[in-house]
């Protein structure tokens, strides 16, 4: 299926998502909620294990078409209505049980550092770069807040979102925002590498960790232990636990 600026397909195990839209390759609206109703309806398929995201171009996403201030000022209902779709976006990466894999051949910053931030496992170019650079045009980035002090240490978070700078593909992976970085002309091989690594893996216990993981990020520690007993047990055993 297609939208304008981004093309998605189906190819064996994983939802191919391609971002292709002009210099900076820009999220419109219609490309968030696209991509947000093919991520949760691939979320149903058990046929499915993976959702894969690639771009087009010099970067791989430098945010959302009018988060720059340019264009007539939008309405306080507009902003609600875009930043639902953003956050609700940036949530479905983290709680779908299929595996979300970054193919990070350029620059990403805004939205597109948060395409990166939320994906299961984001493999770089390493001469790619993340910004988070709202700040720069007047406003606080709360939209990535809401997941960045979930992903990095808080003062490493505040470091981020209060300069605006870019941050190296390398000190990326000290923060944990990318998982490895790899020679440009070697990307997509070891993208295909790592898809093929977690395809050899028991598909539902896979599923089963991603779901996890989600769950346990809105439990305190005695309550993530509590609940990690069940789940096991099911995990293991299955409806008859």
């Amino acid at each position: 299926m297609a939208t304008d600026g981004l093309a998605i397909e189906r190819r064996d195990a994983t939802l191919l998502v391609t971002i292709n839209h002009g210099d900076d390759n820009l999220f419109s609206p219609a490309m968030v909620v696209e991509l947000l109703g093919q991520v949760r309806n691939a979320g149903d398929d058990p046929a499915l294990r993976f959702v894969r995201l690639q771009a087009r171009g010099n970067v791989f996403c430098l945010g959302r078409e009018g988060a720059r201030g340019e264009g007539p000022p939008p309405s306080p209902r507009g902003i609600r209505t875009v930043a639902t779709s953003v956050v609700a976006l940036n949530e479905l990466l983290q709680t779908t049980p299929l595996v979300v894999v970054a193919e990070v051949q350029g620059d990403a910053a805004g939205l597109g550092a948060g395409l990166v931030g939320c994906a299961d496992v984001a493999i770089a170019a390493e001469d790619a770069r993340l910004s988070v650079p709202e700040i720069l045009s007047g406003f606080a980035p709360t939209v990535v807040i809401g997941w960045l002090a979930r992903t990095v240490p808080r003062k490493r978070a505040f470091e981020i979102v209060t300069t605006g700078a870019w941050v190296e593909a390398e000190t990326a992976v000290r923060d944990g925002l990318l998982t490895e970085v790899v020679p440009r002309d070697r990307l997509a091989a070891r993208v295909d590498e790592r898809i093929a690594e977690l395809d050899a893996l028991d598909a539902t216990a896979l599923r089963d960790a991603k779901t996890f993981m989600s769950h346990a990020r809105a439990m305190d520690p005695a309550s993530a232990a509590a609940a990690s007993i069940d789940a096991l047990a099911v995990s293991i055993a299955g409806g008859d636990a």
